[in-house]
C-alpha cells in the first residue's frame, strides 16, 4: 500500500516540474532583447549589402561629412549662347551689327592648367558645313584664313572650374566674318576649352579636338551685307572679262584705235591664267570663258571707258583696278616711252579706277633696265617669302597668303592699299615662279 502511495507521490512531482517549465518558455519568447550597448565615438557604421541601392554623391557627403552644411562640389554642363548687338567702332564712332557670345558651366581638370577658349564658325545653311573666313588677322588662323577667336580663361585648379554663370568670351562685328554668301544665313558657332599649352594649334588639327576639356555649340541665323566667297568667286571670273573690256575701251579713248589693244590683252588673258595656277579648275575654266566672252564683245561693240572702270569697281575684287591700269600702261608704250598726252588719259584713267599716282608710277617703271630683279625681292619681302625655297613651298605659301589676304576688305584706304599691293605681288611671284 505505501509503495503504490510513494509512486502516486513522484508521478504529481513529475507533472509540476514539466508545468513549470512550460510556463517559463513561454515567458521568455514574450520578453523584447536587451537593447545594444551605445556605439563608441569612433565607430562605424555596419557595411551595406550588395543589394542595396546605390547612393547620391550628395548622401556619400553628408554621412561622411556630418556637421558640413555645405554641398559637394557639382559640374554644370558647359554651354554657350549668342546674342544680336550694336558695336560703335572706336575711330568713327559708327554703330555697325555684330553679335556677343557668352559661355557657362563647369570645367573639370585632371591637374592644375591654364585654360583657353577657342571660338570657331561654320556655315550650315545649305546642309553640309562650309568654312566661315575672317578678314581680319586677329580672327584669322594662321594655316587656314578660317575664323577663329582666342581668349584666355585662366588658370584652373583641380577638380576643376564650376558653374560661375554666363562669361563673355567676345564680341563678333559681322564685317569681320566672310560666309560663301550674303544675306540670311544660319552659322554653327562653337567654343571649346582646351589647354593654353595646345590652343595655338590651327583649326584643322586633330590635336585640338582630342585635347579639349569641354565643347559646346549653337545655331545662330544672321543677315550679312558682306558679299561671300562665292559670290566673290563669280565676280572675280566676271571683273577678269571686265578688265579686257577697259583695255579695249582705253584704247578706243586714248588712240582711237580699239584693234591696238588686241594682242596687249591676249598676252594679258593668258598671264592671268597662269597667276591662277593651283587654283581650283572649275574657276579657271569660268575665267577663260567670260575673257574670251569679252574679247570677242570688246571686238565687236564700242565699250564706254567711264562705264567699264564703274563696272569694275562694282565687283570690288581687290587688285584688279590695278591689273586694269596695268594693262593699258603696257598698251601706252612706245619704244618703252609713255607720251605725254597719254600720261595724262593715264592720269584720268587713275581717278576713274580710285587709284593714287604711285601705282601708275609703279606701272611705268616697271621696265626699267635690272628692275625686274628687284620687284621680285621687293614682293618676296612684302609676302614673307624667300626665294630661295623650293617650288612646292613657295607655291604653298603663296597659296596661303592668297587666302589670307584676298578675304579682307577693310575700309581705312591705305590698309586697303596695303593689301591690294600684297595681292599684285602674289599675283606677279605666281607667275614667275610656279
Amino acid at each position: 500500500m505505501n509503495v503504490y502511495a510513494y509512486i502516486a507521490a513522484a508521478l504529481v512531482l513529475a507533472g509540476v516540474g514539466v508545468y513549470l517549465y512550460l510556463w517559463r518558455k513561454d515567458k521568455a519568447d514574450e520578453t523584447p532583447p536587451p537593447s545594444p550597448p551605445p556605439p563608441r565615438g569612433n565607430a562605424r557604421p555596419p557595411p551595406t549589402s550588395k543589394s542595396s541601392a546605390p547612393k547620391s554623391a550628395e548622401q556619400v557627403f553628408r554621412e561622411t561629412f556630418p556637421g558640413m552644411r555645405v554641398p559637394p562640389p557639382t559640374f554644370m554642363p558647359f554651354r554657350i549662347r549668342a546674342e544680336a548687338c550694336q558695336l560703335r567702332e572706336k575711330v568713327s564712332g559708327e554703330q555697325q551689327p555684330g553679335l556677343r557670345i557668352d559661355v557657362c558651366g563647369g570645367i573639370e581638370v585632371a591637374k592644375e592648367m591654364e585654360v583657353d577658349l577657342i571660338v570657331t564658325m561654320e556655315d550650315v545653311t545649305d546642309g553640309g558645313p562650309q568654312p566661315v573666313y575672317a578678314t581680319q588677322d586677329r580672327y584669322q588662323d594662321e594655316q587656314t584664313g578660317q575664323f577663329v577667336l582666342r581668349t584666355t580663361m585662366g588658370k584652373v585648379t583641380q577638380p576643376g572650374r564650376p558653374d560661375s554663370g554666363w562669361t563673355s568670351v567676345g564680341v563678333i562685328p559681322f564685317t569681320n566674318i566672310r560666309a560663301p554668301k550674303s544675306g540670311g544665313r544660319i552659322l554653327r558657332i562653337s567654343c571649346l576649352a582646351v589647354p593654353a599649352a595646345i590652343s595655338g594649334l590651327t583649326v584643322v588639327d586633330e590635336r585640338l579636338r582630342s585635347g579639349m576639356l569641354a565643347a559646346a555649340t549653337i545655331n545662330f541665323e544672321v543677315t550679312l551685307v558682306r558679299k561671300g566667297y562665292v559670290e566673290q568667286r563669280f565676280a572675280r571670273q566676271n571683273a577678269a572679262g571686265l578688265v579686257v573690256c577697259l583695255s579695249f575701251a582705253f584704247a578706243t579713248h586714248a588712240f582711237r584705235d580699239a584693234h591696238r589693244a588686241e594682242s596687249f590683252a591676249r598676252v594679258w588673258m593668258d598671264r592671268h591664267l597662269a597667276q591662277m595656277k593651283g587654283e581650283d579648275d572649275g574657276l579657271v575654266a569660268q575665267t577663260r570663258v567670260s575673257m574670251e566672252a569679252a574679247f570677242a564683245m570688246a571686238q565687236m561693240t564700242k565699250s564706254d571707258l567711264r562705264v567699264a572702270c564703274r563696272e569694275l569697281l562694282a565687283y570690288e575684287v581687290a587688285g584688279m583696278a590695278q591689273e586694269g591700269l596695268g594693262l593699258c600702261v603696257e598698251i601706252s608704250r612706245s619704244e618703252e616711252i609713255i607720251p605725254a598726252d597719254i600720261m595724262i588719259e593715264l592720269k584720268a584713267l587713275c581717278r576713274e579706277l580710285g587709284l593714287g599716282l604711285d601705282a601708275l608710277q609703279r606701272h611705268a617703271s616697271a621696265s626699267a633696265p635690272g628692275a625686274a630683279a628687284d620687284d621680285d625681292q621687293e614682293c618676296a619681302t612684302l609676302v614673307g617669302l624667300d626665294l630661295r625655297w623650293e617650288s612646292r613651298r613657295i607655291r604653298r605659301h603663296l597659296l596661303d597668303q592668297f587666302m589670307k589676304w584676298n578675304s579682307r576688305h577693310p575700309k581705312d584706304p591705305a590698309e586697303r592699299e596695303t593689301i591690294t599691293r600684297r595681292l599684285e605681288a602674289i599675283a606677279k611671284l605666281r607667275q614667275r615662279y610656279l
